[in-house]
């Protein structure tokens, strides 16, 4: 099946980020100056060889067209609307449950001008990420595996291939000579990532990958997921620009990247956008 091409693809990626990653983050360090979050990195990385490895091998895969991976333009920005309003109403209730526990603090970092500065690089980046990771997770790899093996399956692999990207770079090593470290994690997968410390940060992100997957499939388009996705995004590199998430309690905002998904915090937030999905569905089929 054309699936097996595609996340044998995504795996052999990932297996070269590791290793790649860590000599990068390096040379980059050594040329500039000044180090690099090595998260930063792998995604860019990883980011840069997907790309390339999508556009050579898409005819053979058959990834589709864009009105195929989701991009319908019939009431793309209604749809659009919907999904920001989803999300930020989801996470409005997350951040207040985390408020209520002492999980978030009012925080302004930065100068009004930075502030704003700032306010609209973490924007643009939200629209860049959001419609990037949609177009990967909800637009290729889901149509594709929904061809061959159908929704259910498409919903449950997606999610878990959303939650296992994001999570396996916060468990990769940070220098060159850990380069082979870092590849066998990212070869094995979920040998790492089923550790305690990780696997909280993995439900929520699954829950998130799952609810994002709904969203594409309720719609028919990726303009929704697309909106919620952004809102999520926006949130917390904006949002972190006015307030801060404290580390603890690790059961109510989670421990790793992004903030709150890993947390029963983060939970509620997937559980009301959900529920507000739900409804959508209701009101305007």
């Amino acid at each position: 099946m054309r699936t097996v091409g595609l996340l044998g693809l995504v795996a052999a990626v990932l297996a070269v980020t590791a290793l790649a990653s860590p000599w990068v983050a390096w040379g980059a360090a050594a040329i500039v100056g000044r180090p690099f979050g090595f998260a930063r990195v792998y995604d860019r990385v990883f980011e840069v060889l997907l790309v390339a490895g999508v556009l050579t091998s898409w005819r053979r895969l058959d990834l589709g067209s864009a009105a195929g991976l989701g991009f319908r333009r019939h009431a793309w920005a209604r749809e659009l609307a919907r999904g920001l309003a989803i999300g930020f109403a989801g996470l409005a209730v997350g951040l207040s449950v985390a408020a209520l526990f002492g999980g978030l603090v009012p925080a302004l970092r930065f100068s009004p001008g930075k502030t704003v500065r700032k306010a609209l690089l973490g924007a643009g980046a939200a629209v860049v990420l959001a419609v990037g990771e949609e177009t990967l997770f909800r637009g290729i790899v889901l149509r594709r595996i929904r061809r061959d093996a159908g929704d259910v399956l498409a919903v449950a692999a997606t999610a878990l291939l959303y939650a296992a990207v994001h999570v396996i770079r916060a468990r990769s090593f940070g220098g060159p000579g850990d380069a082979w470290s870092g590849v066998a994690q990212t070869i094995t997968l979920f040998a790492p990532l089923a550790s305690g410390a990780a696997l909280p940060q993995l439900l929520g992100l699954a829950l998130l990958g799952w609810l994002l997957a709904v969203a594409r499939l309720r719609s028919s388009a990726l303009w929704l997921p697309i909106g919620i996705h952004a809102a999520w995004v926006a949130t917390f590199r904006v949002g972190r620009l006015f307030f801060g998430i404290r580390p603890t309690p690790a059961w109510l905002v989670g421990t790793g990247w992004p903030p709150l998904v890993g947390g029963v915090a983060g939970w509620i937030a997937v559980g009301v956008a959900a529920a507000l999905l739900a409804r959508r569905r209701l009101m305007f089929r």
